[in-house]
């Protein structure tokens, strides 16, 4: 399937130059008012946040709920939400009763489910997304997620680059070199489990992220401590040395975790 095609849109004209000024950052088009052409739009809305709306009403994604980022809506204040037991912790190195926590380059940021964890368990993040739009969506979520949770976003650092490609390299300060790289690539296609929406139209306008075995590789050719890959639970590893043991998590998913010598 060809690769979405995007557009910047607002909802309210008082929005124009802002709409204009991130058109011109992202190198995007405005959306024309009628019979946009463009299959996406990344659209300035009237509730102060940025949102990935399918604009092609033909299309199977077209309604309902537009593509957010909401780290927000992540349960990280519960006594559930606060366990530190969980397999993605577990996998990247923080540990019940040990006060260590690694610094995580969180290397496939995406919409930042998984920095937000991990900035919420203690962990300095670095948040290395690629691609352009997801960035943005990224970098409009932790603004308004730092307005209620200003501790944890404080531990994030939003950047984009690619690690495989090594753009915009990872800065050693003002955190130290990663303890952990942690990978998140786009799962393979076909799987028997239906994905929803957001990373339907996610994959959509990034791809199925063809290089993850190159991640992997640039990601050991950095030697932190370890190396944290999450993948489908019954899916291959990743091309390459095998993983030092895995963390399941569910019946969906686990961690592949590749521990440096």
């Amino acid at each position: 399937m060809a690769r979405a095609t995007v557009a910047v849109a607002f909802d309210q004209p008082a929005r124009r130059n802002d709409a204009e000024a991130l058109a011109e950052r992202l190198e995007l088009p405005l959306a024309t008012r009628f019979r946009d052409p463009h299959d996406l739009h990344l659209t300035l809305a009237k509730s102060d946040r940025l949102e990935l709306r399918v604009n092609a009403p033909d299309h199977p994604l077209a309604g309902g709920h537009p593509v957010v980022a909401d780290p927000l809506a992540l349960d990280t204040t519960s006594p559930a939400g606060r366990k530190l037991n969980q397999p993605l912790f577990k996998a990247v190195g923080v540990r019940k009763g040990n006060p260590f926590r690694p610094a995580v380059l969180d290397a496939t940021a995406g919409l930042g489910e998984d920095t937000w964890l991990l900035a919420a368990a203690g962990c300095k993040v670095i948040a290395l997304e690629r691609h352009p739009v997801v960035h943005a969506l990224l970098d409009d979520a932790l603004r308004r997620a730092a307005e209620e949770h200003p501790d944890i976003a404080s531990r994030i650092e939003l950047r984009l680059g690619n690690l495989a490609l090594g753009t915009n390299p990872v800065p050693r300060t003002p955190y130290p070199e990663a303890d952990t790289i942690y990978l998140d690539p786009m799962f393979p296609p076909g799987r028997k489990t239906v994905e929803k929406k957001p990373m339907r139209v996610l994959r959509w306008l990034v791809g199925d992220d063809a290089d993850a075995d190159a991640l992997l590789a640039a990601a050991l050719d950095r030697k932190p401590h370890r190396v944290v890959v999450k993948r489908p639970r019954h899916a291959e590893p990743l091309a390459g040395p095998e993983p030092s043991h895995t963390h399941d998590a569910g019946k969906a998913l686990r961690f592949d975790v590749y521990v440096h010598a």
